[in-house]
């Protein structure tokens, strides 16, 4: 009897030992496989009046954009359909707090303040804002000599907090437009002398107005652009996961060359 028992313990034993090893499921975003969300179509919401960050194309009509491509490219590897909604800046967060999107692809900085009521991605561009002036200005140099001056900027932004310290009468000097595009027509019209923007915006509306414009100084801040969602959304973990695979392989890099270094309206 005890050989009995000894001969099946030894076999079982053995045929633990011959089982393969399981497979570790692989990290997400590490070079294994990513999330996949099943053909799930995603409403994102975008300021489409932003170039090169989405605008509407006057040729075809379609929204396109730097923000535009980042997203298809995301969608592509998590298996996902997103659909592009035009919203005015200040409808897009009211919209995501009550979950009318699922994210917002629109030139967002990431703030302290806004995180209190939205997740974000991880950063995907790191910017400057900057003054964009006519181009035949020459008063204004630089930030400096915003003091005595009238601002453009696009109400509800960051770059509205920032015009605030460097005027001296924000009531009489600041004038606060629904989109960018309209500040900057106003600063073609010369009711501005000056728009605050963020520095890829400036390249955009510089683009789209060759010879018109140009920026006076340098970059006088550091801040971060990502992704934005309702607050305890399931896409943060996927989105960033594609990311991170998009930076490595190059993608990003194509993109920005693409919106930022080459980018030339109509083409």
């Amino acid at each position: 009897m005890r050989r009995l028992l000894w001969g099946i313990l030894i076999a079982a034993l053995l045929a633990v030992a011959c089982q393969p090893a399981a497979t570790p499921t692989p990290a997400p975003g590490a070079g294994g496989q990513l999330p996949d969300l099943g053909g799930r179509e995603l409403k994102i919401a975008s300021d489409t009046t932003y170039p090169p960050f989405e605008f509407v194309d006057p040729k075809t009509n379609e929204i396109v954009g730097f923000d535009v491509d980042l997203v298809n490219e995301i969608c592509k590897l998590l298996n996902c359909k997103p659909k592009i909604i035009s919203t005015a800046w200040e409808g897009i967060f009211a919209g995501l707090e009550q979950k009318q999107f699922d994210l917002a692809a629109s030139g967002i900085t990431i703030t302290e303040e806004r995180k209190q009521k939205f997740d974000f991605s991880d950063s995907y561009l790191r910017y400057g804002q900057v003054v964009l002036v006519r181009a035949d200005e020459e008063r204004i140099k630089s930030k400096d000599d915003l003091k005595d001056k009238i601002v453009g900027v696009q109400i509800g932004t960051t770059n509205e907090e920032t015009a605030k310290t460097l005027v001296a009468d924000e009531a009489k000097q600041l004038k606060r437009y629904d989109t960018f595009d309209l500040a900057v027509r106003a600063l073609l019209a010369k009711d501005v002398d000056a728009v605050v923007i963020d520095s890829p915006a400036a390249d955009g509306f510089m683009a789209q107005n060759p010879g018109k414009l140009k920026i006076a100084g340098e970059p006088f801040t550091s801040e971060d652009l990502g992704l934005c969602f309702p607050k305890g959304s399931d896409l943060v973990a996927p989105f960033n996961a594609a990311l991170k695979v998009l930076k490595e392989n190059g993608t990003l890099d194509r993109l920005y060359q693409k919106w930022f270094k080459e980018y030339k309206p109509g083409q």
